[in-house]
């Protein structure tokens, strides 16, 4: 079994696609899975898991949370747009996510490289905070539940963060 600094270290070296990555030309949607399936597919916990799916796609189209799509074809800010809601889903709500990203005011692309600039500092600032907890016995299902609790407590605040952001954007107006 692997060690505490080992788990984090793997979790640490998820992949992302970059906005540079992201074909200028426009793509099917057969290209759009293949191209997250396939750059995202470290990120996946089971070789079979889908990170991103036709039905998906027409859901995030159909509840408006990404730019209408003319014709057949997905734009380079409509990819980056779905890098976004990719990324949120993880852990808000449909109705949060739309809140962001079923905008036409906002530069996808900017936000996107900022928020890999952000997530690299993350990388460099999570492993210590988790590594400055005593050593945790991952064969001690104790330790391993308080450990998890934790974990969970802490992705719940910023999950919360992010609500009440949206909710006093909209109370704004904004």
């Amino acid at each position: 079994m692997k060690d505490l600094p080992e788990i984090i270290e793997a979790v640490m070296q998820d992949r992302d696609i970059r906005p540079d990555q992201v074909p200028a030309l426009d793509l099917y949607m057969d290209q759009v899975l293949t191209l997250f399936n396939e750059g995202l597919r470290e990120n996946k916990r089971h070789p079979e898991d889908k990170l991103l799916t036709k039905t998906m796609i027409n859901n995030y189209s159909k509840e408006k949370l990404l730019m209408p799509v003319k014709g057949k074809k997905y734009t380079h800010q409509h990819i980056i747009q779905m890098l976004c809601i990719y990324q949120l889903k993880q852990t808000l709500a449909l109705s949060d996510v739309k809140a962001l990203t079923g905008r036409d005011d906002v530069d996808f692309e900017a936000c996107f490289n900022d928020y890999l600039a952000m997530k690299k500092r993350l990388r460099e600032v999570i492993p210590a905070e988790l590594q400055s907890y005593p050593d945790t016995d991952l064969t001690d299902p104790n330790q391993v539940l308080t450990f998890c609790l934790a974990l969970s407590a802490a992705s719940t605040y910023m999950q919360r963060l992010c609500q009440q952001i949206i909710d006093a954007r909209a109370a704004d107006g904004l």
